[in-house]
């Protein structure tokens, strides 16, 4: 079991175990982690120079929305993760929407496929689901389209 673990470009997903344990899944395994995933979500987002407050307040201006919002987590290597629920509750999830190759409904869940081929199965509608990607994904765009702008205009 880890004590800390930083989300980075090899992310794929970070589910409760309990009140104060998380897996992690990773492009290179699976780890259980000694923590909330809203207190790695929090903390991954520090060590890229922010805060989740700021990187909310961000993404709430960016989107103009304010609910179960995507959150720029590094914003060099575009790391987007967005919650499957209200971040405040203890069963949500958070996924990397870069890493997601493919998805699909199973009964009342849904499973995620990712791009290194691990699956990873969760309680969210295919809806919410789809809804949260795309809000994701548009985040993803903005902040890409202001990266472009920026070096077009030597910021």
């Amino acid at each position: 079991m880890l004590e800390e673990y930083f989300i980075n470009e090899d992310t794929l997903a970070l589910v409760p175990i309990n009140k104060n344990k998380t897996k992690v899944y990773d492009i290179n395994g699976i780890y259980t982690i000694k923590k909330t995933p809203f207190e790695i979500v929090d903390e991954s987002c520090q060590y890229y120079g922010s805060s989740y407050q700021g990187r909310y307040i961000g993404a709430k201006k960016l989107l103009e929305m304010d609910y179960k919002l995507p959150i720029i987590i590094d914003e060099v290597k575009e790391v987007i993760m967005f919650p499957t629920s209200s971040p405040k509750i203890e069963n949500c999830h958070w996924i990397c929407v870069n890493n997601i190759e493919n998805y699909e409904k199973n009964r009342k869940n849904s499973i995620i496929k990712f791009t290194n081929k691990m699956t990873c199965e969760i309680v969210i509608s295919l809806k919410s689901l789809e809804n949260q990607i795309m809000r994701a994904t548009m985040l993803l765009m903005k902040l890409k389209k202001r990266k472009t702008i920026s070096k077009k205009i030597g910021i």
